[in-house]
């Protein structure tokens, strides 16, 4: 199999797809921060993929709902922390596709007059919401286990499709793979980027990046830069790394690719220890920066964390100046007002 822009492009072209988003979204040159860090940086610009405030969930629920609908289901069930932008981009795309949809939403259910982002949305939308108290910044592992235990009683009970967290499943990463088909369009047929930086929650867009570079024949190393602890991701969690959700997604779809066609990538931790959702300096001075000198906005919870890494990793020479770098936007604004407190220096 030929590891061809043209051979990723005809794979994706021959999947079940819904068209719930507007793509291609742009891709931008940061001037200002190129002339500030060194290195040539580009901005991906999910965040406008058209779909409820935008975010990288879009990509991924075209390919998911295609699923439920071939498989005669009528009912979504998903699942998040109270500031979800999964959940509620799930719920939106319920609505616009005709599905029931229900969240099953970790943390306590707060007063509803205090209701605010993603969790006032969800409410807006009319999904059922099924609250289990968890503190997502510093997890428990039994409260992780009530928690999964009433996503399988509510999919019992319903006959619901089920959305693992933040759409991480071999159905979603032909999202992502089509997203790097359409930079390389938007970049005159080619895939020119030393270093792709995304933000790394779940591992569902990192490992559609993975695919996408694999099979398109794509060079580069993705860094995936974790908004959570690593205990939370490692030892709560025990999230599968990129590499191993890789070599799922190709087994599903019959790719033949291999470990070693992995492209070079390593999860990043360091930039959310405090816990996912708490603001940092960090962060704080990430959504300085980008607002200030290129008048963008990126979100306490995802991008903002990401952004401040890869500044961090330019300025300790982890990625060296000079380089082509592309910065993935993965959305998420809708949840800046959700949360608890900003940082306070």
């Amino acid at each position: 199999m030929a590891r061809t822009l043209d051979t990723l492009e005809r794979f994706i072209a021959a999947l079940p797809r819904l068209s719930i988003g507007l793509f291609p979204t742009p891709l931008v040159r940061l001037d200002r921060l190129s002339d500030r860090l060194g290195v040539d940086l580009w901005m991906k610009r999910d965040d406008c993929s058209g779909l409820a405030l935008g975010g990288n969930k879009t990509r991924k629920l075209e390919f998911i709902l295609a699923d439920a609908r071939a498989r005669g289901l009528t009912t979504l069930v998903t699942i998040g922390p109270l500031t979800s932008n999964h959940t509620m981009m799930t719920a939106v795309a319920a609505r616009r596709a005709g599905f029931a949809i229900h969240c099953i939403v970790g943390g306590r259910e707060p007063a509803r007059s205090t209701w605010s982002g993603n969790l006032l949305l969800l409410d807006y939308l009319g999904a059922t919401l099924h609250f289990s108290p968890i503190d997502f910044a510093h997890p428990d592992p039994e409260d992780m286990a009530r928690l999964q235990a009433l996503a399988e009683r509510v999919v019992a009970e319903t006959g619901g499709y089920w959305i693992p967290p933040g759409g991480t499943m071999p159905q979603a990463e032909p999202g992502y793979m089509n997203a790097v088909a359409e930079i390389a369009r938007q970049r005159g047929g080619r895939f020119d980027f030393d270093h792709v930086v995304v933000a790394y929650g779940t591992g569902s867009t990192t490992t559609g990046l993975l695919l996408g570079m694999a099979l398109g024949g794509a060079p580069g190393r993705v860094e995936p830069i974790a908004v959570q602890s690593r205990h939370a991701v490692q030892d709560v969690a025990r999230a599968k790394p990129p590499a191993e959700l890789f070599l799922e997604s190709a087994a599903h779809f019959g790719l033949d690719l291999t470990a070693a066609d992995v492209p070079p990538h390593e999860v990043v931790f360091g930039f959310a220890e405090e816990g996912y959702g708490v603001p940092t300096a960090g962060s704080d001075a990430a959504i300085r920066l980008m607002a200030s000198v290129e008048g963008y906005f990126v979100d306490t919870i995802y991008t903002a964390k990401a952004f401040w890494g890869l500044t961090q990793m330019v300025e300790q020479g982890r990625i060296p100046r000079g380089r082509r770098v592309l910065f993935v936007h993965t959305g998420g604004l809708s949840m800046t007002p959700a949360g608890e407190k900003r940082y306070q220096g």
